[in-house]
């Protein structure tokens, strides 16, 4: 593979959970599990924390040795895009490390479900099957489908939310939808820096089994419980 350049976006100021990213999870915090899922890659690649925190830094400075730039304020609030991040990351590591990249990943600390072969699937989509992007999604149920939404008008009716619903009569018409679910999503330097979007490109469909990206106390507990059985069964075999 070639130079990989792993971003963990982790801003401090969570509305949710406070201090989400370093929140414990299977005895170890979320921020530093996505760390070394990435240093279990390796290959020839760097590892940037995106943080606006000092705090986050020393949380993982055991682990490496993070380039000492914080996130700037612009790139700290609530509306802040991804596209916006990562390129602010790969701009900060191609000076610092003074080396240019085939590969640009975001790891989000809140998916801590995700395994090692889902980074790579998506990794080698870039690099070796040369896509412009690869996204890790789960398989959308057909309960939930997007033409099966519902919405509340502006006049307080409720109605369909897009227009093509009412020419859904059998679930038989509905094709397949995906979301995305954190795991892990891959992009060329070119893609992000002229494309400046994961899709309108080349983008591969990394499917993964039903993923978690951790909102509330009860997704925190349930992904600590499946870690959990997870360690036990690796142990016992």
């Amino acid at each position: 593979m070639g130079k990989i350049l792993f971003v963990i976006p982790a801003r401090s100021g969570s509305k949710g959970l406070k201090d989400k990213n370093i929140l414990n999870c299977a005895n170890e915090t979320l921020l530093r599990r996505s760390i070394k899922v990435c240093k279990d890659i390796g290959g020839d690649s760097n590892i940037y924390v995106s943080t606006d925190s000092n705090k986050y830094i020393s949380h993982v400075d055991d682990l490496i040795s993070n380039p000492p730039y914080l996130r700037p304020k612009y790139l700290s609030g609530d509306l802040v895009g991804d596209i916006e991040v990562l390129t602010h990351a790969l701009h900060v590591c191609e000076n610092f490390y003074d080396t240019n990249y085939q590969c640009i990943v975001m790891i989000q600390p809140t998916c801590p479900l995700r395994k090692k072969e889902h980074i790579i699937d998506s990794i080698k989509a870039v690099i070796d099957e040369k896509f412009d992007t690869a996204i890790t999604c789960n398989k959308v149920d057909k309960k939930y489908h997007p033409l099966k939404s519902l919405s509340i008008n502006n006049k307080n009716y409720l109605t369909p939310y897009l227009e093509t619903s009412v020419e859904i009569i059998a679930r038989q018409q509905l094709n397949d939808t995906y979301i995305r679910n954190g795991a892990c999503y891959a992009i060329t330097p070119k893609q992000l820096c002229v494309g400046k979007s994961f899709f309108n490109c080349k983008s591969k469909l990394i499917q993964t089994e039903p993923l978690i990206s951790i909102d509330t106390h009860e997704e925190l507990k349930y992904c600590e419980a499946i870690l959990t059985k997870r360690l036990s069964e690796t142990q016992s075999s």
